[in-house]
């Protein structure tokens, strides 16, 4: 018997003919190309793809309300995506670690969100999205 396919956007809980939002951090255009790609695919929806810390900060302190979910970088460009998963925590907003670090690694790093490895499969993203979104409470 075959594992049954990840869930995708479509067959999660929401209102009809919306998607997930996401938020994709990600500095590396290939592998954030890739993602959005994955994402749409699945039937999400990416609201934002800054490729810096200081633009996540300010698209999370001023469209907060857009975001369901959010995929983010462990390491934009040299900074620790620390302050954005602070602020994602604060918000309430479900997030998944995306690293090219082992697991344990980003666990010594002190961080505690679900997290999937680079390289990873479009199955494999959709699955751990799927399962943090499934997750999330929906709004009234």
């Amino acid at each position: 018997m075959t594992d049954p396919a990840p869930a995708s956007a479509r067959d999660l809980a929401k209102a009809p003919g919306s998607a997930w939002r996401v938020l994709v951090v990600e500095d590396d255009v290939l592998i954030r190309t890739d993602i959005e790609g994955t994402l749409d695919d699945g039937g999400f929806a990416v609201v934002g793809a800054p490729t810096d810390l200081k633009s996540a900060m300010t698209f999370v302190e001023t469209r907060s309300r857009l975001i369901d979910c959010a995929l983010i970088d462990v390491d934009l460009g040299g900074h620790s995506c620390r302050p954005l998963v602070a602020a994602m925590e604060k918000l309430r907003i479900p997030y998944l670690l995306v690293t090219a670090h082992s697991e344990d690694t980003v666990r010594d790093m002190g961080y505690t969100g679900p997290v999937v490895e680079k390289p990873f499969t479009a199955r494999e993203l959709s699955a751990c999205l799927s399962n943090l979104v499934s997750r999330k409470p929906q709004e009234a």
